[in-house]
């Protein structure tokens, strides 16, 4: 499998989103941020299998990185934007390096096994929720 290589700054509305995620998890709110944006179809949470679940930020970091795996080796006119990957990955905290090694790299894998058990949904998933009209992160997702 090819290694998920990212540069790039991050945008200021990035930024915001992304704090703005960390400040709710650690204040209730009165409108929760989605903490699994993408969830493969058809697969149980995998959270509780992978030892980077232990600190949420770094689990959702494998978990667009895995995402971003699957549309680069299965989606055909969908690609990921790497620096956007990396902007997004830093912003929660996680090392971008990181995710070529480890745990992380191991749970970005199984994500994209994950969502390789449904290609065509998880495609189309990952351009409504990434592309760049985005519902998530806008931009995370291009066409080729």
């Amino acid at each position: 499998m090819r290694a998920i290589r990212l540069s790039g700054p991050i945008s200021a509305g990035l930024l915001g989103l992304l704090t703005a995620q960390a400040h709710a998890q650690a204040q209730p709110s009165a409108h929760p941020i989605p903490q699994h944006p993408i969830q493969p179809q058809g697969q149980p949470p995998m959270q509780a299998q992978d030892p980077a679940s232990a600190d949420p930020r770094r689990n959702q970091a494998a978990k667009l990185a895995g995402l971003a795996g699957f549309v680069n080796l299965e989606c055909p006119g969908l690609r990921s934007d790497p620096a956007r990957l990396k902007q997004t990955v830093e912003a929660l905290g996680v090392d971008a390096a990181s995710l070529e090694t480890g745990d992380l790299h191991l749970t970005a894998t199984r994500y994209i096994a994950a969502y390789q058990k449904d290609v065509a949904a998880n495609c189309r998933k990952a351009e409504a929720t990434f592309g760049p009209q985005g519902s998530i992160v806008p931009g995370l997702i291009v066409p080729r």
